[in-house]
């Protein structure tokens, strides 16, 4: 369920439409990917890319033949717009669009929000209204399920832009009316990007992205609390009386020891402040649940042959998690013997599958650490999971994590799949 566009046309060459739509980013401050195959755009997080693909007709000289697509939920109707207009701009010639909100031949916005926009959200609302009451647990709305999971907290629904009661969506409904609500849901609700705008991409960022850790921790960290900082600031210029998370805004300013600039004005009154990070998330690596701080920093460690392993740290006194995956080519996985030599071995049963574990002492670099080395296996699959401590008294948190290790059927994976392509 989702609205989006898609489109087909020809341009001279890959280099023409290249060099026009870096000058389009540079204007409008968007981002700017490029690949052999074709670009994207990046207009506002929550999937606001315009993507554009290309291939020759016949003649490599030209033309070429391309075709693109943006989809605009749950960022929102303003990047619908942006999106159309971001095509009239390229050097596209013999464009065909395919715009079920009918805004790129109609361009009235206001129309597309009211017949199309607001309609979807309603059916989000309506949703959550069903679910109210039943005890419903992990629910989730618009949320990329190829990233972390957000701690479960029942009868309440995790968004993009943060957790909600399952009767507060209607609640906001019933008392602001449906553009008071899609003010606040969707990222990029107005013509332009106003005040809401970077209101709302910084509270995306506050629950999403952001660690709550002091800028200094690591470039990633600076990054996204300066944005943060920047974004709120932002929204007060253009709009003092708009409410913001001026709570959240304070703590980041005390992390990125950043003298806070905002002037007075309202509170953004919600019942769950800002930060799934602040709690455990889960990661799924294959059929593995594995649930970490949510401070922890998630990364690809490439080696040098081409491999490499998932990785997670919270700094440099954290222990560091790595997790690799292995497939047999016939039959079900077997622990391996490298687990004998270890301290402390325990092992337990997982529903469809089976994890055992134990520790060791290693030496890297003169000094002694400690590193908890645990199997599990499920079906034809072999996670190795290591986890590297700088003190004896990391195992025992250590070990509370690893007794919380799930495995999911691949039945449950394929119902996750198509319950995310719905």
């Amino acid at each position: 369920m989702s609205i989006g566009l898609s489109f087909t046309g020809k341009i001279d060459s890959p280099k023409a439409l290249l060099e026009a739509a870096s000058i389009l980013a540079e204007e409008q401050k968007y981002r700017l990917g490029v690949g052999e195959t074709g670009l994207k755009v990046v207009m506002c997080p929550l999937g606001g890319e315009l993507n554009i693909l290309w291939r020759p007709e016949e003649d490599p000289a030209g033309p070429w033949l391309v075709r693109g697509s943006c989809v605009s939920t749950p960022a929102g109707a303003g990047l619908h717009r942006a999106a159309v207009e971001l095509l009239d701009s390229l050097p596209v010639q013999a464009l065909a669009v395919e715009d079920e909100t009918g805004f790129c031949q109609h361009r009235d916005f206001q129309r597309m929000k009211e017949e199309h926009f607001y309609p979807w959200l309603k059916t989000l609302v309506e949703v959550c209204r069903q679910e109210m009451g039943k005890g419903v647990s992990g629910m989730q709305l618009c949320w990329d399920l190829e990233q972390y999971a957000p701690e479960d907290i029942p009868g309440t629904v995790v968004t993009p832009v943060g957790r909600f009661r399952l009767a507060e969506l209607a609640e906001l409904e019933e008392r602001g009316g449906i553009e008071d609500l899609a003010g606040r849901f969707f990222l990029w609700n107005g013509r332009t990007r106003d005040a809401r705008f970077y209101r709302n991409r910084a509270i995306n960022a506050l629950w999403e992205d952001c660690c709550f850790a002091p800028s200094s921790r690591s470039p990633e960290d600076a990054a996204i609390n300066a944005a943060i900082l920047d974004d709120l600031e932002r929204a007060a210029k253009l709009n003092p009386a708009l409410p913001l998370p001026r709570s959240a805004y304070l703590e980041l300013c005390a992390l990125a020891e950043r003298p806070p600039a905002l002037p007075q004005g309202p509170e953004l009154q919600e019942e769950f402040a800002p930060g799934y990070r602040k709690g455990p998330v889960t990661y799924g690596v294959g059929a593995l649940r594995l649930t970490l701080p949510g401070a922890f920093r998630s990364q690809w460690e490439q080696w040098e042959n081409g491999g490499g392993v998932h990785l997670w740290s919270g700094g440099d006194d954290s222990p560091v998690w790595r997790v690799s995956a292995y497939r047999t080519r016939e039959g079900d996985a077997h622990f391996t013997d490298n687990l004998n030599a270890l301290n402390g071995v325990e092992g337990r049963a997982l529903k469809g599958g089976r994890l055992r574990w134990g520790w060791r002492e290693i030496w890297e670099e003169g000094e002694r650490l400690y590193q908890a080395v645990c199997e599990v296996i499920t079906g034809p699959a072999l996670y190795l999971i290591t986890v590297t401590c700088g003190s004896a008294l990391d195992l025992g948190p250590t070990a509370e994590l690893i007794g919380q290790i799930s495995v999911v059927s691949g039945a449950a994976q394929r119902e996750t799949i198509q319950a995310q392509k719905e």
